[in-house]
């Protein structure tokens, strides 16, 4: 970015630059994704929770963001002359890193306290999801074992941005613990690892000269397209699955309609473009489209739950 173009930015597009809402969709998805699945159950769903909900996961992803872009900047990593990805606001030296580092912990601090809220219905097992979640998200970027940096990447994304996101609004709505909402995490986790591969395909020589061992590394562009390639169709075909939990073994012909719409447009959007992809600006596009897909799938989902 040109130092012009810089200037004439105001000071609410570049902390829109630094927040990346567009991976909000990351951490927001899970969290309607578990409200459609309570419209079936017969227990009664506690919808006040949902806003709380909304507000705690959404912090915790911005805080992520925040705190990874000043930490990559302040590492050396994370240099504006060199960064293929989206721009970052302390790499381009449009805000300090103390500054971006008190943002962070300021939506951390927002988190816990809808979070409180949370835990006052919730009980233990959200105190300790919160908490986890909260020691990752400084954990992610940052530490003497940052997660980002490690091949373990795409199992913690798995994890957190799937099935603790999914399970743990489930219990807060309804109270129960389900498979249908852990296999929904599973599933709609595949596609927020698929953003974590692509960005690890694209930064995968920077990262490597910097001492990061991620799984793009490991497996090089070929297995890692495959990757990326198998987990965005595998969640494609869960959706099949988590009907079929739903509906106690039954697969209509809406679900097998909607699931191969579903993979056809995974197949033509995001995969076909990350196999495409000869620069950093294609592979950020491939970015933004494998992000959007996971939101995709919830409205899919959301099909098939209202014409089933």
């Amino acid at each position: 970015m040109a130092l012009q173009e810089q200037m004439t930015l105001s000071s609410l597009e570049v902390w829109l630059m630094a927040t990346r809402p567009k991976t909000i969709i990351l951490s927001v998805a899970p969290v309607l994704l578990a409200g459609l699945l309570v419209l079936d159950g017969t227990a009664p769903v506690h919808w006040l929770m949902l806003p709380a909900i909304l507000i705690s996961a959404a912090s915790i992803q911005i805080a992520t963001n925040l705190w990874n872009d000043a930490t990559d900047a302040s590492s050396g990593l994370d240099k504006a002359s060199e960064r293929l990805g989206p721009p970052r606001v302390t790499s381009l030296g449009l805000m300090d890193v103390t500054t971006v580092r008190k943002a962070a912990v300021g939506f951390l601090l927002l988190a816990a306290l809808s979070g409180l809220y949370l835990v006052y219905f919730g009980g233990l097992p959200i105190l300790a999801i919160g908490a986890i979640g909260i020691v990752c998200a400084f954990g992610y970027s940052s530490g003497p074992y940052p997660i980002s940096g490690s091949p373990l990447g795409e199992v913690f994304v798995i994890l957190f941005f799937g099935i603790m996101s999914v399970m743990g609004s489930v219990f807060l709505l309804t109270g129960e613990w389900t498979s249908t909402s852990f296999w929904s995490g599973v599933y709609i986790g595949l596609p927020a690892a698929s953003v974590l591969t692509v960005n690890n395909h694209r930064d995968r020589v920077g990262d490597k000269e910097g001492g990061r061992r991620t799984l793009a590394i490991q497996l090089g562009p070929r297995k890692t397209k495959r990757l990326y390639t198998a987990m965005m169709l595998i969640s494609c075909i869960g959706m099949i699955h988590v009907f079929n939990l739903i509906h106690h073994g039954t697969v209509s012909l809406v679900s097998l309609v909607v699931t191969a719409i579903l993979a056809a447009y995974a197949l033509t959007m995001p995969i076909r473009k990350l196999f495409l992809a000869e620069t950093p600006a294609d592979l950020n596009q491939c970015l933004v489209a494998t992000s959007q897909f996971q939101l995709v799938w919830v409205v899919a989902f959301s099909a098939i739950m209202l014409l089933a």
